[in-house]
C-alpha cells in the first residue's frame, strides 16, 4: 500500500487530467509493483480516478542523496477523467516574490468536508525552494504534495514539501511549480504514460528500501544528515514526520479467518478486525460521553435526526401554564442530535477494549439554588450510566436522556469534574477506575458556560471551565470537545482551552444537524487511515467502517475461487502494517460462524448493504420503466405514421376522398 495527497491539473492525455504529488509521500518502490492505484477524497473517501502508471519519469524524494527539492514530484497517468473535483491551473509564471500571499489547499483533521485551506505569505524565494509564514500555527502532519496557489489568481505555484514551527507561527516550505509543468509538456508515450511496473529498476535503484513485510510494522529511517538539499533537523520535519522510535503497530482480521471458504453473497464476505497504534501493552479506554442537556438543547436542528421524515422547526407557544420554546419535533432538537451522536460512536466502539460511561449536566442558576424555586437546588452534572462494557445498559441509559425535557444553564466545570470522578473512581463515583486504561472525555456543548456564577460573570464561568480542564489534564485526562451551533462559536474559549490544555481536539460543529456525521471523525486509537482492498480483483472493500477505538468492518466482494484480501493501517506518526488472508469462494458454502461480538456490526452493515442494493434496484426498474415507455412512444409514433400511410392508400384504392361528404343515410333500427 501506497499513499499520499494529490491534486489534478489539465493534460494532453485521452482523461484530459493529470495527478500530481510529491515523491516523497509515496513507497515508490511498492508503487512499481501494483498494477493500478485508487484516488480517493480525503474524508468521504469517495472514488475520484484510478492511475495505471506515470505520465512522467518520477522524481527522486528530496531526502535522497543529491536529489533537490524541485525533483521531488510524481505526475500520475489517469485511466479517466476525475470525477467531483476541480482542475487547478498551473501558474506559466516562473517568479515567486517575497510577499505574496499564497493559499495551500489540503486535506482536513476532521468532516465532514474533504478539502480544507490556509493562508499565509511568501517570507523567502528562490529558484529551487521557497519559504512561507502562516497567517496562524498549524498542525500540516498529511499535508504533503498539497498545491500552493497564488492567493490573487488562483494558480498553482508549488508544492508543500515540508513545515517546521518558527517563532509564534509555521513555517511552511515549498517547491516550485517549474519542473512539473516542464514534465507535463513532454508527457511519456504522447500522453498514454508508462505503467509503474516499467520503472521498478530505476526506483530500486535510486531510492532506498522502505517496504514493510507483511504483518510487520515499521520504522521509517531518519533522513541522510550528508543531503545539502534540506536537512529536516534544522529546517522541520517532512510531511508526515518520521516514525517516532518505541511506536509499534497493531493490527487484527478477526474475520472472515485465514483460509476460510466462504459462500456466495450479494454484498460479498463480511470483514472486520481491529488496529491501532501501540505505545506499549495494547490499549484499553475508557470514555465518559459529557451530554448537555440545558434548556437550549431543546431548540431545533434545522436536520431530520429522528428520520421520520418530519424536519423540526422553531416553536414559542403555551405549554401547560407557561410560555416555552422548543422544536415542533423534539426528536430533532440539540439534544436529539448529541444522543444521536453518542449511539453512532457507540455503536462503533468494541466492549472488549473500551468501557464507556455517559454523564449529563446542565444546572441551576445560583438564586435558584437558594430556594426561590419549590423543587430546590438540583446536581448540576449526573452520571446516568458509570463505566460499562455492557452497551445495551448504555442504549438504555441514553434513551432515558432523550425522555428528559432539557432545562437548566450550562454548568461545563461540573460536566468535566464529573467525568474526572468517573474515571478515577474518586468518591462519589459510581465506576470502579481501570489504572491501565487511557481516559477519554467526549464533551458535547450548544453554548457558553453560564454557572456556576451565573449571567454576568463572564470570565468567572470560563475560568471554572479552566480550572477543571486542568484538574482532568493532571490526571491524564484528554478530553476532546465539540461546540455545537452559532452561540457556542460565538464565545469558543471554554471548549476551546479545555481541548487544548488536556491535548484534546476541539471540533467546531455550525450546524447542529452535522453532529452525527462529525463525530464519526473522532479517533484515540492514533491511526490516519485503515483501507481493505481485494488483491485477486483489485477491488476496495464497500460500506467500510473505522471506529474511534480502531475496529474495522466492511464488505468485500470476492470472485469464485481463492482470493487474497489486504488490510493496511497507517498511524498518525507515519507507522504502516499491512496483513493479508486467502479466502476461497465457493457459490454453495457455508460461511464460518460470526464471532458473537462481531454479529450487531455485521447486521448493521448488513442492513446498509441491503438498503443500497435495494435502491440500485429500484433506480435500475425507475430506468427500465421510461425506456419501456419511450420505446413504447416511438412504436406508438412508428404504428401511427404506418396506419397513415396504408390509410392513404386504402382511399386511394376505395377512391374516397377525404373531404368527400357522404350520404351517412338513416340510422339504423333494429
Amino acid at each position: 500500500m501506497s499513499k499520499g495527497v494529490v491534486f489534478f491539473v489539465p493534460a494532453t492525455t485521452e482523461a484530459g487530467a493529470a495527478a500530481i504529488g510529491t515523491a516523497h509521500n509515496f513507497d515508490l518502490r511498492k508503487l512499481t509493483a501494483m498494477r493500478r492505484g485508487d484516488l480517493l477524497l480525503g474524508h468521504s473517501k469517495r472514488l475520484v480516478a484510478r492511475t495505471s502508471g506515470f505520465l512522467a519519469e518520477p522524481g527522486r524524494p528530496f531526502n535522497a542523496p543529491g536529489a533537490s527539492l524541485a525533483g521531488d514530484f510524481v505526475v500520475y497517468v489517469l485511466d479517466r477523467r476525475p470525477e467531483g473535483v476541480r482542475l487547478l491551473t498551473i501558474d506559466p509564471s516562473d517568479r515567486v516574490q517575497t510577499g505574496t500571499r499564497v493559499q495551500i489547499l489540503g486535506i482536513p483533521v476532521t468532516g465532514p468536508h474533504d478539502e480544507d485551506d490556509l493562508f499565509g505569505r511568501v517570507a523567502e524565494a528562490s529558484p529551487e525552494r521557497f519559504e512561507v509564514d502562516m497567517d496562524v500555527p498549524s498542525d500540516l502532519h498529511g499535508w504533503g504534495g498539497a498545491p500552493v496557489l497564488n492567493e490573487a489568481n488562483g494558480r498553482v505555484i508549488g508544492m508543500l514539501q515540508a513545515y517546521f514551527t518558527k517563532g509564534s507561527t509555521s513555517r511552511v516550505v515549498v517547491s516550485p511549480i517549474r519542473r512539473v509543468r516542464a514534465a507535463l509538456q513532454k508527457p511519456l508515450a504522447d500522453g498514454k504514460g508508462q505503467p509503474f511496473a516499467k520503472f521498478s529498476r530505476k526506483v530500486k535503484r535510486e531510492v532506498a528500501d522502505a517496504s514493510p513485510a507483511s504483518g510487520r510494522s515499521t520504522r521509517q529511517s531518519p533522513p541522510r544528515r550528508d543531503v545539502p538539499a534540506y536537512d529536516p533537523k534544522v529546517q522541520g520535519p517532512l510531511i508526515p514526520q518520521e516514525f517516532t522510535d518505541g511506536t509499534q503497530m497493531h493490527l487484527d482480521i478477526e474475520y472472515p479467518p485465514d483460509g476460510a471458504t466462504v459462500g456466495n453473497s450479494a454484498c460479498g464476505v463480511f470483514i472486520a478486525g481491529r488496529a491501532m497504534a501501540l505505545h506499549g501493552e495494547m490499549r484499553e479506554f475508557d470514555v465518559v460521553l459529557v451530554i448537555d442537556t440545558s434548556h437550549s438543547t431543546i431548540e431545533p436542528t434545522g436536520a431530520d435526526i429522528n428520520g421520520n421524515g418530519v424536519i423540526g422547526k422553531p416553536y414559542f407557544g403555551r405549554i401547560g401554564s407557561i410560555f416555552s420554546s422548543g422544536s415542533t419535533d423534539s426528536g430533532d432538537s440539540i439534544l436529539a442530535a448529541e444522543v444521536a451522536a453518542a449511539r453512532q460512536l457507540l455503536r462503533g466502539l468494541d466492549p472488549r477494549s473500551t468501557r464507556v460511561s455517559i454523564v449529563t449536566f446542565a444546572g441551576d442558576p445560583p438564586h435558584a439554588q437558594n430556594g426561590l424555586f419549590s423543587r430546590g437546588p438540583r446536581r448540576p452534572a449526573v452520571t446516568v450510566e458509570p463505566l460499562t462494557d455492557n452497551y445495551q445498559r448504555l442504549e438504555r441509559a441514553l434513551d432515558s436522556v432523550l425522555a428528559r425535557d432539557p432545562e437548566g444553564n450550562t454548568h461545563m466545570a461540573a460536566g468535566i469534574d464529573q467525568a474526572t470522578i468517573e474515571l478515577l473512581g474518586l468518591r462519589g463515583a459510581l465506576s470502579k477506575p481501570n489504572p491501565k486504561s487511557e481516559k477519554i472525555v467526549l464533551f458535547f456543548t450548544d453554548g457558553q458556560p453560564t454557572l456556576p456564577y451565573g449571567a454576568g460573570f463572564e470570565a468567572d464561568n470560563v475560568r471554572a471551565v479552566l480550572r477543571a480542564a486542568t484538574r482532568a489534564s493532571r490526571a491524564k485526562i484528554r478530553i476532546h470537545s465539540f461546540a455545537i451551533g452559532p452561540d457556542a462559536l460565538d464565545g469558543p474559549v471554554a471548549t476551546v482551552e479545555m481541548a487544548h490544555r488536556t491535548d484534546g481536539f476541539f471540533t467546531p460543529v455550525r450546524h447542529p444537524g452535522d453532529l452525527v456525521d462529525v463525530v464519526e471523525e473522532v479517533s484515540f486509537a492514533d491511526l490516519s487511515e485503515i483501507r481493505a482492498h481485494n488483491v485477486t480483483t483489485d477491488e476496495p472493500a464497500e460500506h467500510f467502517r473505522e471506529t474511534a477505538d480502531g475496529s474495522w468492518s466492511g464488505f468485500i466482494r470476492l470472485e469464485e475461487g481463492r482470493n487474497e484480501i489486504e488490510l493496511s493501517a497507517t498511524s498518525t506518526d507515519g507507522g504502516h502494517m499491512t496483513r493479508t488472508i486467502q479466502v476461497s469462494m465457493v457459490p454453495d458454502a457455508t460461511d464460518p460462524p460470526v464471532p458473537t461480538e462481531l454479529v450487531v456490526q455485521r447486521n448493521r452493515l448488513l442492513e446498509q448493504c441491503l438498503r443500497s442494493i435495494k435502491q440500485v434496484r429500484i433506480a435500475a426498474e425507475r430506468d427500465r420503466a421510461e425506456q419501456v415507455r419511450k420505446d413504447l412512444l416511438v412504436e406508438i409514433e412508428r404504428e401511427r405514421a404506418a396506419a397513415r400511410t396504408r390509410a392513404a392508400e386504402q382511399r386511394k384504392r376505395l377512391e374516397i376522398g377525404i373531404d368527400e361528404e357522404l350520404d351517412p343515410g338513416p340510422i339504423p333500427t333494429p
